[in-house]
């Protein structure tokens, strides 16, 4: 998780045509890695959802890395319309560092 979040740090991914995922720089801490999000959705001006990701390991290999996000909505979402687009953002940072398969530097 750390190195895919340093892979996208300063990035902005396009997950649709209307939608796009901006990364900050993250920060490691023990078993954790903390990187500000926002969502924008159609209005590149307004966004939707703004805050930071925290991926924290547990203690267990076995065990997934468990994603939060801590933010709020500078576009007045209703709560439930926030946790709704929040919970999508985490399900898609997920899937997108689960798809990513790095391709070795060849000399």
């Amino acid at each position: 998780m750390q190195d895919w979040l340093s892979r996208h740090r300063g990035q902005t991914l396009e997950l649709d045509r209307a939608r796009q995922l901006e990364f900050g720089v993250p920060i490691s801490a023990a078993r954790a890695v903390l990187v500000a999000v926002t969502l924008q959705d159609g209005d590149p001006t307004t966004t939707q959802l703004g805050g930071v990701v925290r991926a924290i390991a547990n203690r267990s290999l076995a065990e997934p890395v468990r994603l939060v996000f801590e933010g709020r909505s500078p576009a007045h979402l209703q709560p439930e319309d926030a946790e709704t687009a929040a919970s999508e953002l985490l399900d898609t940072i997920s899937r997108l560092v689960v798809e990513d398969e790095p391709v070795a530097e060849v000399a």
